[in-house]
């Protein structure tokens, strides 16, 4: 998939309000059975379904599926003083992503992070984690490379970055759950920005996972084929 059609296909799940992995239906619909649920806007409580998933797809031939909120995109200012603080351009088709389509909030995990003035991790953007990654004593990943930026948050503490020093954008992951919380917890994703994201619209994204290799005992990143084969077994 083109960069054009990545930025196009996510323009069009943003217009359509259906940009997340979990997708609200109508409050007050379809709340018998078990399954996710969360309350409303208006506290009223509504089913979380699951993007692409069958029930997703019934629901929304049925009408039950509600919208989500409306994004706006970045401002160029945003986008300079983010270029202007990791020290190079950003990868083309991230630029693109917030000058034309979001300013974060779209995408895998709690939705790709914003600029100034978009999508937070809690209180925090993109940038604001950069900087809280390298700046001051308590720098969070003082060991980072000043080209990695964080734009993914899956929870418990697991992110992925964008290498901004390349033009196709290498996707870094970093989950420090299962021991290491120094470098050893970051490791390659071996697809660029445009193949991470053709990868989560097509709904064959996982989440970063570091695993102890059963054969070095080193640790290292989960292939999509170890990622396939718990999901199978779970």
């Amino acid at each position: 998939m083109s960069d054009d059609a990545v930025l196009a296909t996510l323009a069009e799940m943003v217009s359509r309000g259906e940009y997340l992995d979990s997708i609200p239906g109508v409050p007050g619909a379809a709340l018998t059975g078990g399954g996710a649920f969360q309350r409303s806007p208006s506290d009223e409580m509504r089913r979380m379904y699951t993007r692409g998933s069958p029930e997703h797809i019934q629901a929304a031939r049925r009408g039950l599926v509600d919208r989500l909120p409306a994004l706006a995109v970045a401002l160029p200012e945003a986008v300079a003083e983010a270029e202007a603080t990791i020290g190079q351009p950003l990868p083309p088709l991230l630029r693109r992503l917030y000058l034309e389509v979001a300013n974060g909030g779209v995408g895998p995990g709690y939705g790709i992070l914003g600029l100034r003035g978009g999508h937070r991790d809690t209180r925090r953007t993109a940038l604001d984690l950069y900087r809280q990654a390298h700046e001051g004593p308590e720098a969070w990943w003082p060991f980072l490379a000043p080209s990695l930026l964080p734009i993914c948050h899956w929870g418990c503490a697991i992110y992925s970055f964008v290498d901004c020093s390349a033009v196709d954008g290498p996707m870094w992951g970093w989950d420090p759950n299962p021991g290491p919380t120094d470098e050893t917890a970051l490791f390659p994703s071996y697809v660029g920005l445009g193949g991470w994201l053709e990868k989560w619209i097509d709904g064959r994204l996982y989440q970063p996972t570091l695993i102890q290799d059963d054969q070095t005992g080193l640790w290292r990143g989960a292939t999509d084929a170890e990622m396939e084969q718990w999901a199978e077994e779970a």
